[in-house]
């Protein structure tokens, strides 16, 4: 939990469970329901029966004032069904992935437990982590790096990246193939397309910050970023000619600040693509049409609906863990029955080019809440999922909404469909609300933290990507994007980059010839 989630909501969590632990506490927060037995004895929660302690969960859950309980009750809930069908034994399995339907094939596990013995890369990668200073010397120039030891020692170079994702990774490229010495810096692995797997757990823990549970400290937004854990303790100084920060719209302002610089667009701008989920349930074979064929194969990434102008329609790929943490809990009977359909269960969601904008605070801290015209394009665009859902066959259909809004579809008449419609609304967080409903909205594209602009009044950098404050340092990533680009912004990112990092070259080819 402490990796996982802010140091408040830690906090906040130890304290609830303590006051837990003690009798008068459990009172405090449960209420008459501490009251067991037939004698009426007052019992801590651990010693409530089942029903009791399921009650509290509810009337927590349900809270409109205590948003501290609510936020507790949140926290557990994403943690404690994420944990329970993500972790795996020795062989890769996890034993309650059978009651759901759930496996993972041999080759993927086999790909989970062991990397492939050559990658693409491997002669040009410094695991430093691995090395001591003697072998890290010899390994730094082995690769043609020139080398000062000292305290620290000083590596001297052309270019100096921070950060390999795909700013980066098409910077290095450019400035390499352009004839300059480049070091890319990055904080975790190196891993080629062999190491992945569909392992859910593992992999999440290994290639997404925070381990995929990473929530905005206003706890309104679910963000999924990459980020190869590891790295290593060892302590170089670089020295280049241009240094160039890719680290990602959430990491990247935070490199800036810490590195003294005071533009106060750093870290503002921030856009998410906020997205709201909705499901439908298919039993076998049970469909007017009976549905055969298999799953979709072919390319990631390369289709989708278009609502509005700034509304898409897509669906995502939801392991058991992320599945259970994402839907609503409405009691222990009705989460057994909704993982119990997770085979058979199919989501989509509404993704909104958001106006809306957040802030950086610092390294693991951000805020982010949708606007009005956001939260309006996003009820139209969930509307329009539960059509999609109810017109394929689906016999029941819902959204993440905390109460469990759901309609079962046998015999539904048009009225009857536009009547739920009608119910779907778009919640904030458990922070936010003074209803007795709450949702959170999902992220996987961050950008705009940093954004180019004309002049150091309403932009971090300029045009070409350099900084206003300091000449010779360039930001290369999502946070460049003055707006939100309202799809995947990947190859919008690696053509910046592109574009960016060529500028690059030729000015530091310009500064050779009148050197």
């Amino acid at each position: 939990m402490v990796t996982r989630c802010i140091r408040e909501a830690a906090l906040l969590a130890w304290v609830v469970l303590w006051v837990l632990s003690t009798r008068v506490g459990t009172l405090l927060l449960c209420g008459r329901l501490s009251f067991c037995g037939a004698a009426g004895e007052l019992r801590r929660f651990a010693d409530m029966p089942a029903e009791r302690q399921e009650a509290a969960l509810q009337r927590w859950n349900r809270t409109r004032w205590l948003f501290p309980l609510r936020i507790v009750f949140a926290l557990v809930k994403i943690l404690s069904h994420y944990v329970f069908y993500t972790m795996v034994d020795e062989n890769s399995e996890n034993p309650h992935w059978k009651a759901i339907g759930y496996s993972v094939e041999e080759w993927q596990r086999d790909r989970a437990e062991a990397p492939a013995p050559s990658r693409p890369l491997d002669n040009g990668v410094v695991e430093t982590r691995a090395l001591n200073d003697t072998t890290l010397l010899r390994s730094l120039a082995d690769r043609g790096l020139s080398v000062r030891p000292g305290a620290q020692h000083t590596v001297q170079c052309d270019a100096v990246i921070v950060g390999s994702g795909c700013g980066g990774g098409v910077a290095a490229a450019m400035l390499a193939s352009a004839g300059y010495k480049v070091v890319v810096v990055e904080k975790g692995n190196y891993f080629a397309a062999d190491d992945y797997s569909s392992v859910e757990g593992p992999s999440m823990e290994r290639l997404f910050e925070k381990g995929g549970i990473f929530c905005t400290s206003n706890v309104t937004t679910m963000v999924f970023t990459g980020s190869t854990v590891g790295g290593g303790s060892a302590k170089l100084r670089i020295e280049a000619k241009v240094s160039i920060s890719a680290c990602g719209a959430l990491m990247t302002p935070p490199l800036l600040r810490n590195s003294g610089l005071k533009n106060r667009h750093i870290g503002r701008n921030l856009h998410l693509h906020p997205v709201s989920m909705a499901w439908g349930y298919f039993p076998e074979n049970k469909q007017a049409v009976p549905i055969t064929g298999k799953s979709y194969e072919g390319g990631i990434i390369t289709t989708m609906h278009r609502v509005t102008a700034r509304t898409i329609i897509e669906t995502p790929a939801l392991g058991p863990g992320a599945f259970a943490a994402m839907v609503p809990w409405e009691s222990g009977r009705d989460m057994k029955e909704r993982m119990s359909r997770f085979a058979r269960t199919a989501h989509a969601f509404a993704l909104v080019r958001d106006r809306g904008t957040g802030f950086v605070d610092c390294e693991g801290r951000l805020r982010f809440t949708p606007s009005r015209d956001d939260t309006r394009e996003l009820r139209n665009g969930l509307r329009h999922v539960l059509r999609i859902l109810v017109a394929a066959g689906a016999a029941e259909v819902g959204t993440h909404r905390s109460d469990g809004l759901r309609l079962r579809c046998k015999g539904v008449r048009d009225e009857d469909l536009e009547a739920f419609l009608d119910e779907v609304t778009i919640e904030k967080g458990p922070m936010h609300s003074t209803a007795d409903k709450w949702g959170v909205f999902s992220s996987a594209h961050q950008m705009g933290s940093c954004r180019m602009g004309s002049n150091p009044k309403d932009s971090a950098v300029d045009g070409s990507g350099e900084s206003w404050e300091a000449e010779g340092l360039y930001v290369c990533d999502g946070s460049l994007l003055p707006t939100a680009v309202g799809v995947n912004p990947m190859i919008t990112i690696q053509s910046v980059a592109y574009c960016l990092s060529k500028g690059i070259a030729e000015s530091m080819t310009n500064a050779q010839k009148h050197y």
